[in-house]
């Protein structure tokens, strides 16, 4: 109980230092959106576009065929005129289309440009989980990775911004 505290007493402070500094001339903007997709592109894959897994997930977000159809899906539902192959599981910004489709279908009360930490668990975990992956034990462990690799990308970012 007192690591969990601790760990999201650290989240909470690189979280708001870096929303903090938002205002102050940066080298670069940082947005916790991307700051989670590349957290889970780092567990999934260490970035990795052509990244295969035993289960036939592949690219840098570890996609597998029934996400490319069930996002397919979402394309044709919202009449976005977009349509994914399985090859563009090894595009990084075809992967990245895919999962913010997915996101923005299953999340639909998430302002993705105000990311809260309880947020990007959910959003982390329902990708590691399936649309009810936020429910299930078996995805907080994801989140902890996910939530680490955040961490310590925010910590970076933010100490560079300094230099």
């Amino acid at each position: 109980m007192k690591k969990t505290k601790i760990k999201l007493l650290l989240f909470g402070f690189f979280f708001f230092a870096v929303c903090a500094t938002a205002t102050a001339p940066l080298k670069k903007n940082i947005e916790m959106k991307d700051v989670l997709f590349s957290s889970i592109a780092w567990i999934e894959s260490s970035h990795n576009p052509k990244a295969k897994s035993k289960d036939g997930s592949v690219g840098i977000v570890q996609i597998k065929p029934v996400m490319v159809k069930e996002v397919n899906r979402i394309c044709q539902l919202k009449g976005i005129d977009r349509h994914f192959t399985l090859a563009d599981r090894q595009s990084k910004s075809k992967s990245k289309q895919m999962f913010w489709i997915y996101q923005e279908f299953y999340n639909p009360s998430v302002d993705f440009d105000k990311l809260s930490p309880k947020q990007m668990e959910l959003m982390a975990r329902k990708w590691n989980g399936g649309p009810k992956g936020h429910q299930k034990n078996a995805t907080k462990k994801y989140w902890r990775k996910v939530e680490k690799r955040m961490n310590f990308e925010l910590e970076y970012s933010y100490l560079s911004n300094l230099e």
